[in-house]
């Protein structure tokens, strides 16, 4: 069976809840409002990173990315989860950009993570390795 034509579906009604997404400023009051299992970070409105993470602790993995809140690490110091885009964020204030971002959410949550690849295929995000 193919499910392709689910799937272009699906990621074009992402593509345009991303478009219609209202821009969230990089403060606590709007990370703790964010709802979704999908993000975009943006650098001075340009999109440079999706992610997506259950709908549930979408908050927490925005504190790693847009704070530079802790993340996993082993006895030994050594990261072992998914790496925070955290100094990728601070290069950017660093040179004076504005860091926002959205969320969409994606239902059921067990397509968030093949609606995610498909959106860094069609978008790019420079920030994505799968995207280059």
């Amino acid at each position: 069976m193919n499910f392709q034509k689910e799937i272009d579906t699906i990621t074009d009604r992402a593509l345009l809840e991303y478009r219609c997404a209202s821009i969230k400023n990089r403060t606590h009051e709007d990370r703790l409002s964010a709802k979704g299992n999908i993000y975009f970070i943006l650098s001075d409105t340009q999109l440079k990173y999706i992610g997506q993470w259950q709908a549930k602790d979408i908050k927490t993995r925005l504190d790693q990315h847009l704070f530079g809140k802790s993340f996993s690490v082993n006895e030994n110091n050594i990261q072992n989860g998914t790496v925070s885009k955290w100094n990728k964020v601070e290069e950017e204030l660093n040179k004076g950009k504005i860091l926002t971002f959205k969320t969409i959410l994606i239902e059921p949550d067990s397509f968030r993570k093949t609606i995610e690849l498909e959106l860094i295929y069609r978008l790019k995000p420079e920030w994505n390795i799968q995207g280059k």
